[in-house]
């Protein structure tokens, strides 16, 4: 790798009308807050496995209209389980919505909303025993 190659996933920004209510919403989904920071905006960041996300929160800035993020992923080792584990703390996944797709080796899926509309997926990738 030379000094100017792309390493990995540094984290995801997300724009959030509450800050508050996605911290909560995220923590109960199984991210862990690592850090809370304000300077002309709220930031919150949020870990879970080498997942991390940004919550943005700028309620005296106009609204953003661009650079739309479509979805972000993180894997789950059981999706079943993962989809159980949320509804136990209040987050509304249809398990009738989980795909099973032909891509990446064989995959299952399944996509839900956070409380800004932000799109959220699960995928469970196949199993290498």
């Amino acid at each position: 790798m030379s000094k100017g190659d792309i390493k990995g996933l540094a984290h995801i920004g997300i724009f959030v009308k509450d800050i508050d209510a996605s911290i909560d919403f995220y923590q109960r989904l199984g991210f862990t807050l690592d850090k809370i920071e304000s300077i002309h905006i709220r930031l919150a960041f949020l870990s879970a496995g080498t997942c991390l996300i940004e919550l943005v929160e700028q309620k005296d800035l106009p609204p953003r209209t661009t650079g739309p993020v479509d979805h972000f992923a993180v894997i789950v080792d059981d999706i079943e389980a993962a989809i159980a584990c949320a509804k136990d703390k209040g987050i509304d996944i249809d398990a009738s919505e989980v795909k099973s797709l032909d891509i990446l080796g064989g995959i299952k899926n399944v996509f839900f909303e956070g409380p800004d509309g932000e799109r959220i997926e699960f995928v469970e990738y196949p199993s290498k025993e």
